[in-house]
């Protein structure tokens, strides 16, 4: 009988945890999983990274449900009220609206070479202005603060995913409504058990004060995807964070071809160091001045601090960071803690040393090429004249349980919708793995072959992936997460 037919394919631990059995986070490490596209709500405070953010966040909106796009302050920008508080570094409101008129131009043609792009109308519908005046308001009652109240409280199940690109107040200014409502009646425990099933918060920095002063103390089963660092290798500071082998792309020769020139009036608005462009109100900023930052060259990447908060939910890939957030992706990679997970270390493969930004640095080109490609999209009308996705397969599974000193033969596949040539890669995320040591690989062509660790534990796991990369212009990747676990 073949070793192969050994195997016992069977759903990870960590995956099969239902959603309620997150209430306790520290003490589950899992998230559940659906098919169906993540739901979330973006918060964003107007910083010219959330702008360049929204960008490119347009170009994957056909990977998400989404049900809210909120206008927040932050520490860093507020709107005033027109009395006793000014506004600080404020850039309006206008621009959202703008940068889905510019997304409408491009939407016939992103049509062309993916489904399930949401018309522009549907997007200014979701469009809302939340608490906006003040850092850390959340006093008043809001248009965008009652729409997070409102989905929250749909019954739609989860999770939802609400995004904090800035500040966190009109998120819990939406909480407070929902606790000065229910509290004290006898719906309210069914209603924070509802709310504590089914948001997730993934936080980018602290922009405000909401989160440490209302939403922990009171809603402390929410649980929190926190990432207070790994978020810099692709924000201002990349230069320090991201290893030089892996630069190119972020510097101004790729930005320039694949982005700024040639690809339509919504990438003309994307901000780059020393672009000459600044941004209406917030000038103080001084990023955009040639005469300035001249440690970078002019059109190199400025930041996009606030992407990872939703290319942790690219599930299209095949990394399956979405499934639990320890497993890693384009988003960052996260350890479990008393309200969540907080963002950890992998082992930068230049130095060998842990490293808080490698678990986002180590995506950095592929994610930039996979932009590119949709960069294309929105420029070429026919399907055959732009690239796409390859498609990476395992035969034997995804989720396989194997006992300790066994081996296994894994067989992945690779196909194209565009006919390019593919090559095939397989390595382990040690970091990612609960067995955490490095395991002897032996590839030939698209197939690995390993044995399981005789001193590996029951119920660790260990985590291959296999890429298929195309030789399409950029050069784009499919992966296969195949998490084997130890019986």
């Amino acid at each position: 009988m073949p070793k192969l037919s050994r195997l016992v394919v069977a759903a990870a631990l960590t995956v099969a945890l239902p959603l309620t059995a997150m209430a306790a986070p520290a003490q589950a490490h899992g998230m559940s999983h659906s098919p169906a596209k993540p739901r979330i709500v973006v918060t964003q405070d107007g910083e010219v990274d959330d702008m360049d953010s929204f960008i490119r966040f347009l170009y994957y909106a056909n990977e998400f449900d989404i049900a809210g796009i909120v206008y927040s302050s932050s520490r860093f920008h507020w709107a005033g009220n027109g009395a006793d508080v000014a506004p600080y570094r404020w850039t309006g409101t206008e621009w959202v609206d703008h940068y889905i008129d510019l997304y409408a131009k491009l939407y016939p043609n992103l049509r062309q070479h993916a489904d399930g792009y949401p018309t522009p109308a549907k997007l200014r519908s979701f469009y809302k202005i939340g608490n906006v005046s003040n850092v850390s308001e959340m006093t008043q009652v809001t248009e965008g603060s009652e729409w997070i109240k409102k989905v929250i409280l749909d019954d739609k199940p989860g999770p939802l995913y609400v995004q904090a690109w800035g500040g966190l107040n009109t998120t819990a200014r939406a909480l407070k409504s929902i606790q000065d409502q229910f509290s004290g009646t006898g719906a309210w425990p069914s209603i924070q058990r509802k709310i504590n099933k089914k948001v997730v918060i993934y936080n980018i920095l602290n922009q405000d004060a909401t989160l440490a002063d209302y939403i922990r103390p009171n809603w402390p089963g929410i649980r929190i995807i926190d990432n207070q660092s790994q978020f810099w290798s692709f924000a201002y500071l990349w230069t320090r964070q991201v290893p030089a082998a892996y630069q190119s792309t972020l510097k101004a020769p790729y930005m320039e071809t694949n982005f700024l020139n040639g690809h339509g009036a919504l990438l003309e608005q994307y901000r780059t160091y020393r672009d000459g462009k600044p941004t209406r109100g917030d000038d103080e900023n001084n990023r955009w001045r040639p005469d300035q930052n001249l440690t970078y060259d002019v059109h190199d990447f400025i930041s996009e601090g606030d992407s990872p908060a939703y290319m942790y939910l690219f599930d299209f890939n095949g990394l399956r960071s979405s499934e639990n957030p320890t497993y890693g992706g384009w988003g960052g990679r996260f350890a479990p803690n008393a309200s969540g997970w907080i963002d950890t270390s992998d082992v930068n493969t230049f130095t060998g040393a842990a490293d808080r930004a490698f678990p986002q640095t180590r995506w950095v080109a592929d994610l930039q090429n996979d932009f590119a490609a949709r960069a294309d999209w929105g420029v070429t009308p026919r399907y055959r004249d732009a690239n796409h996705n390859p498609l990476a397969s395992v035969r034997e599974g995804v989720d396989l349980s194997v006992k300790a000193g066994r081996p296994v033969t894994l067989h992945g596949r690779g196909s194209d919708p565009d006919g390019d040539q593919l090559a095939y890669r397989w390595w382990q995320y040690t970091d990612a793995g609960t067995y955490g040591k490095a395991v002897d690989l032996a590839v030939r062509g698209s197939a690995v072959s390993l044995t399981v660790p005789a001193d590996a534990q029951s119920g660790q796991t260990i985590h291959l992936i296999f890429e298929v990369t195309d030789d399409g212009t950029p050069a784009l990747k499919h992966y296969q997460r195949v998490i084997i676990t130890v019986r």
